[in-house]
């Protein structure tokens, strides 16, 4: 399969899409009618070309992950995600080395965050503090990453780094550069 016809699914809740390498074509003018939708997945299908114009997602959508697409999320432009998203993972952006250029796809009210895969992201600092409602932080497969976004640390309840060797030295242990501002944390995961 190469395209989805007319999205005529009143009543789907949950939508996975991942590792369709030959999927080219997406219908993502017509996620808004999907208003029964929840949980949304579509990663890993690198001839996607949905550039998601306008930004129009699922009006109760409540988690979403994303990414591994033709257009990768930087080159998005603004989004309308819908205050009901909470939970957002994103996958395989290959052009970010700052978050702040990904800050204004994100509403407030994410207490869920996930950022995986990003190959040359090197600082987390700026582009997350306005995301008051964060509880919890994944970052996993980020090498470069060095700096974790100090402001947003006091009000998590959980912590998880994996594969992100340089952030990993600056956060394992008491004697650590972080070691002071996230020790209060109730679950931090860290680990190669």
């Amino acid at each position: 399969m190469k395209a989805f016809g007319d999205l005529q699914l009143p009543n789907l809740i949950s939508w996975e899409i991942s590792h369709c390498e030959n999927l080219e074509s997406f219908p993502d003018h017509q996620l808004s009618n999907l208003t029964m939708l929840k949980d949304m997945c579509i990663s890993g299908c690198p001839m996607i070309d949905a550039s998601f114009p306008g930004g129009v997602w699922p009006p109760n959508l409540c988690s979403l992950v994303i990414g591994g697409l033709k257009k990768p999320i930087s080159e998005w432009g603004t989004q309308n995600f819908p205050a009901s998203l909470v939970d957002l993972k994103l996958w395989c952006e290959p052009h970010v080395s700052d978050f702040s250029q990904l800050s204004h796809l994100f509403r407030s009210s994410l207490t869920s965050l996930a950022i995986n895969e990003f190959d040359n992201l090197e600082s987390l600092s700026w582009g997350l503090q306005h995301l008051t409602s964060l509880q919890h932080l994944i970052i996993r497969y980020c090498p470069k990453v060095n700096d974790l976004p100090e402001t947003l640390l006091p009000s998590l309840l959980s912590l998880r780094i994996y594969e992100c060797p340089k952030l990993k030295e600056r956060c394992e242990g008491r004697g650590s550069h972080y070691w002071p501002r996230i020790s209060h944390i109730p679950c931090i995961h860290i680990r190669d």
